[in-house]
């Protein structure tokens, strides 16, 4: 009982602490600062509604939840990619690697990349000063992941972030502004089974995105002298319960987002296994925003609530994820590329 009272303290510790710099900017904030991280990552999680803190198990996990890295066996690499999105020229790439030594700790590397080509710019009179440009926005994700006891894991994840955007100067000349940054997140994974069993398939995660994480702007000659940005962090926790039931496995999970605005994500999935391995899963969610102050025009924001879905089927060593998510500006599809060593 120390050991899982140990447990929940921490986590609960680490809210605390957390919690007022997650529903309050500093001065130095500037809001929606590195949303290019915000997606998400993995066809899987994205077809449950971004639904992963708490379930935490394949290598995806280094971005939910990098204390989940534990429950990997060996090696395991994945990689997901956006299909077009109507006619925009749409680039979204995650490719990642997470090991878990089984002595000291689980390690990750992940790289993700989302681009948008074909922007034209124009002068204030509608004036082509560039027919076709892109921005790029490059993350490079580093995690750690240490078993404090079993069902009881901590992780540290870095980030290094590099990126480019087209620009006009003084409204009539074509420039490219450069930006770097980096920062890290805090993570925690707890599984109740392992403590007390009656709570087996009871499992918790918690992400302190972004604890500190800066974006630094470079200058423009003539123009600006380079500026700083603080991206705020992001608190979110998530609850799982893995049920199961003969030959199947039903896991119910919800998340929570609380950067700018209360974000609840719920989804669940189904997997057919065969001698205790997943073979072929499916799986569905909603992802609910929260309203957000309308400004000087007063009364609040809201966004329709999205939903999505997926499939899953592996073999062996290999398997194949797939998520469609719905939104009001479109729909979006995922597929991701899973092996395991």
């Amino acid at each position: 009982m120390k050991s899982i009272r140990l447990a929940v303290l921490t986590m609960v510790a680490a809210a605390a602490a957390f919690s007022g710099s997650v529903f309050a900017a500093s001065s130095t904030t500037v809001q929606f600062a590195g949303e290019s991280m915000a997606i998400g990552v993995g066809a899987r999680p994205l077809g449950m509604g971004g639904t992963f803190a708490g379930i935490a198990d394949d290598a995806s996990t280094s971005y939910w939840n990098a204390a989940g890295m534990t429950n990997i066996q060996g090696v395991e690499v994945s990689s997901v990619k956006l299909t077009k999105i109507n006619d925009l020229d749409t680039k979204y790439s995650y490719v990642n690697l997470v090991y878990n030594t089984g002595v000291a700790g689980a390690f990750g590397l992940g790289w993700l990349r989302q681009a948008i080509g074909g922007i034209t710019l124009t002068d204030s009179i509608g004036n082509i000063i560039e027919q076709s440009t892109e921005n790029a926005d490059n993350v490079i994700y580093l995690a750690y992941a240490y078993p404090l006891t079993k069902g009881f894991s901590l992780g540290l994840g870095g980030k290094i972030m590099l990126g480019n955007y087209p620009a006009l100067v003084n409204g009539e000349t074509y420039a490219t502004v450069n930006y770097m940054g980096g920062g890290f997140d805090l993570s925690a994974f707890f599984a109740a089974g392992e403590f007390v069993k009656e709570l087996k398939g009871l499992q918790l995660g918690l992400n302190i995105q972004d604890v500190f994480t800066q974006i630094s702007w470079d200058p423009i000659a003539g123009v600006t002298t380079g500026s700083k940005e603080t991206v705020d962090p992001n608190f979110k926790p998530g609850i799982a319960y893995k049920i199961e039931m003969g030959s199947f496995e039903l896991t119910p999970a919800v998340d929570l987002d609380t950067k700018y605005q209360l974000i609840v994500h719920a989804g669940g999935e189904l997997w057919w296994k065969n001698n205790g391995v997943n073979m072929v899963g499916i799986r569905g969610g909603i992802k609910s925003w929260g309203g957000i102050p309308n400004g000087d025009a007063g009364g609040t924001l809201t966004q329709a609530m999205d939903w999505s879905m997926g499939a899953s089927i592996r073999w062996y060593f290999i398997g194949i994820d797939y998520a469609y998510v719905y939104n009001e500006l479109t729909p979006v599809q995922y597929l991701s590329i899973v092996g395991k060593f």
